[in-house]
């Protein structure tokens, strides 16, 4: 998840190239203002295509895209070191016809040396430095979360189907060592045993991954003065505590390029959809987009803030009864998690702690 972040000028360009980056190759397509193309594929080495851009394109103002993958930043951090303008883009913002059913990659770049040539494409924002680090860190943690959830789901999944949930007892939210240890000596026969203790071994060792990597965070907080200070900014928000504080900057990026605040709300995926026309105007459920993880983390932010915050409180009612009982509450704390996204953006943007009116 990478938040889109702006656009460009494409006069000021003169020349167009769209990447489709692969993990062996460069397909590449090359078109100039008067709409005249040239694809050509490569190895996938950023010097093979910078060497190219100078030789054949000399003297003229040349912008390249790719769209965000597995591939990471590699490519746009060469050619940034050497002055030569790149951009990456979200895949999810490129435009595709209802009717195109053929996928290559040269027709991929292709679309996107058209699209940078029109200036449709929307940039996103590119960590750097310690940021970068930061969001490698927060994905091992969310990495090791998501295994030992997967972890327990395959114990249930185990005891449901060997009708031996009764002899276990009801598990606390976190699994406490006592239940742990009837799983232990939970009496089975030898292959459900073996099953379970693997399973069991999963669990401990994401437990014990996550532990690690939570400890990693804390370390690399001390050794970087400007993070810590938006951290302790962030936590000085009610509700907002070390992991959501920790993933809001993870995907947020330099605070310093944010902005405003409905930026940041559409980037965690809090806004409503719209289709308004003159005088109509129609809004729908949230987006959703950007990634999963913060935005459930802010929701249970929200929850937590309106015991804490007598006017999120107040607002969290007040919002609530405009609606149905059986979907107030759930469109009321979304609300409340948008509204917490203001105050987000005004403690990093300010560099200060929150202040209750």
């Amino acid at each position: 998840m990478t938040r889109i972040y702006g656009g460009y000028n494409a006069a000021d360009y003169d020349v167009y190239v769209g990447i489709d980056v692969d993990k062996k190759s460069f397909a590449v397509t090359f078109k100039d203002r008067q709409g005249a193309e040239l694809s050509r594929k490569m190895p996938a080495d950023p010097v093979r295509l910078d060497n190219y851009l100078k030789k054949h394109f000399a003297g003229q103002r040349a912008i390249c895209a790719y769209e965000a993958g597995p591939t990471g930043y590699h490519l746009y951090d060469y050619l940034k070191e050497r002055r030569q303008p790149c951009i990456v883009t979200a895949p999810i913002t490129m435009r595709k016809a209802p009717n195109d059913r053929v996928k290559t990659n040269r027709l991929d770049s292709a679309k996107l040396a058209q699209e940078l040539r029109a200036g449709g494409l929307k940039t996103v924002l590119v960590p750097e430095g310690a940021y970068r680090e930061l969001r490698q860190l927060v994905k091992s943690r969310e990495e090791y979360v998501v295994a030992r959830k997967s972890a327990k789901q395959r114990i249930k999944s185990l005891l449901l189907y060997g009708h031996l949930e009764t002899g276990t007892g009801e598990p606390t939210g976190n699994w406490n060592g006592r239940y742990i240890s009837a799983l232990k000596t939970l009496a089975c026969d030898e292959s459900t045993r073996l099953r379970l203790n693997l399973l069991l071994s999963d669990l401990d060792y994401a437990r014990r991954q996550t532990a690690d990597v939570l400890r990693g965070l804390k370390q690399f907080f001390s050794k970087h003065a400007e993070l810590s200070a938006h951290l302790g900014h962030l936590q000085s928000i009610p509700g907002i505590g070390f992991l959501t504080a920790t993933t809001l900057l993870a995907r947020i990026g330099d605070p310093a390029e944010l902005r405003n605040p409905r930026e940041l709300g559409c980037f965690i995926g809090l806004v409503p959809r719209e289709n308004s026309t003159g005088d109509r105007i129609v809004r729908g459920h949230i987006t959703h987009m950007g990634g999963q993880i913060l935005r459930s983390l802010l929701v249970e932010a929200a929850w937590v803030a309106i015991r804490q915050d007598k006017e999120l409180e107040q607002f969290y009612h007040r919002i609530r009864m405009r609606h149905h009982p059986g979907i107030g509450a759930r469109k009321a704390i979304v609300a409340v998690a948008r509204k917490m996204t203001h105050r987000i953006y005004s403690v990093l943007k300010e560099q200060r702690d929150y202040i209750a009116h």
